[in-house]
């Protein structure tokens, strides 16, 4: 006798939900609506390599400042820009929900 055929992984995925229409005014933003989150597509990676010693620093920076190390890192990338007479325009990722 035969072994029941197993389930495929794609069985497991839920659907995603259906996007929400675009908005007639798209560049004006309303009162009563929160930003929204850039698009994944806008999103980069950095990849960053440092000493432990740099390393164990920034993390105990960031916990005693008590925020995540990822907002320290923005904060860094948009002081350098600063620094260099470049707009601040890193932004931290939104948390997916």
């Amino acid at each position: 006798m035969a072994a029941p055929k197993r389930p495929s992984l794609s069985s497991l995925v839920e659907p995603k939900p259906a996007a929400a229409p675009e908005p007639a005014h798209q560049g004006e933003a309303s009162a009563d609506r929160a930003p929204t989150a850039p698009p994944p597509s806008d999103l980069k990676t950095m990849q960053v390599r440092v000493n432990r010693a740099g390393w164990l620093e920034m993390t105990r920076l960031a916990q005693d400042l008590d925020i995540p190390l990822e907002a320290l890192m923005v904060e860094a990338f948009n002081d350098a820009l600063t620094k260099h007479g470049k707009p601040p325009v890193v932004e931290r990722r939104q948390p997916v929900k």
